[in-house]
C-alpha cells in the first residue's frame, strides 16, 4: 500500500502514532517518490488497498496542523471511514477543528488533547458529533479558559466524560445555570474571549 503503512495493533485499530506525519496526505503518498518508482515501475501506480472493519484510528504524537482533509484521506485508507467510532488526534499541532470531523457521525470517543486549540468557537463543530460520549481536550489553551468545562458540557449534552473525568449530575446542572446566566452576557461578544 502506498503511503505510510499503519501499525495494526488490534483487529479493528489502525495506528499512525509516532510516525512524524506533518500532512495527512502522507497517509496515502510515499515519502520518497524515487524509492516508490524503483519498487513499482512508476510512482503512484499501485492502488491503495483499503483497510476493512476498522473502528478506531490513532494519529497521535505527530506534527499535524491541518485537520481539514482528514475525512478525504482516511476515506482513501479505511473502508467506511464514516463508520469510525474512535479517533485519537492527540499530541499534534492542531489549532482548530473546523468542519473536518462532521462526516464522522459515529465517533463516540475523540482525543484531541495536547494540541493548539485556543478558542471556544473552535469547539462548536463538535456539536455535529451527536454520538460523542468521551472527549479529551486538556493540554489545549482553550482548556485553561474560565468556564471551559461548563461551556463544553453545555455544547455537548450527550457527553459522559470530559478530559478522562466523568461528568457529574452537579456539573450538568452547573452548565445549565452557566448557559442561562453567562451566555446572555457573551451574546454580544466573541466567544473566544
Amino acid at each position: 500500500m502506498p503511503g505510510i503503512p499503519p501499525v495494526l495493533t488490534q483487529q479493528d485499530v489502525v495506528d499512525y502514532s509516532f510516525m512524524e506525519i506533518k500532512n495527512l496526505k502522507e497517509l496515502i503518498e510515499d515519502e520518497d517518490p524515487e524509492e516508490a518508482q524503483t519498487a513499482e515501475g512508476s510512482a503512484g501506480t499501485e492502488a491503495i488497498t483499503k483497510l476493512k472493519n476498522m473502528t478506531s484510528i490513532r494519529i497521535s504524537s505527530n506534527e499535524i496542523a491541518d485537520m481539514a482533509p482528514l475525512y478525504k484521506y482516511l476515506d482513501m485508507v479505511v473502508e467506511d471511514a464514516d463508520k469510525l467510532q474512535w479517533l485519537d488526534l492527540s499530541y499534534n499541532k492542531i489549532p482548530r477543528i473546523g468542519l473536518s470531523l462532521e462526516p464522522f457521525k459515529n465517533v463516540s470517543v475523540l482525543y484531541l488533547q495536547a494540541n493548539q486549540i485556543s478558542a471556544f468557537a473552535d469547539l462548536k463543530p463538535l456539536a455535529s458529533l451527536t454520538k460523542l460520549s468521551n472527549l479529551a481536550l486538556h493540554g489545549n489553551p482553550v482548556a485553561a479558559k474560565k468556564h471551559y468545562r461548563n461551556y463544553v458540557i453545555h455544547l455537548l449534552p450527550g457527553l459522559l466524560k470530559l478530559d478522562f473525568s466523568c461528568i457529574t449530575k452537579k456539573e450538568r446542572v452547573n452548565s445549565q445555570t452557566w448557559a442561562q446566566i453567562f451566555r446572555k452576557k457573551l451574546k454580544g461578544k466573541k466567544e473566544e474571549e
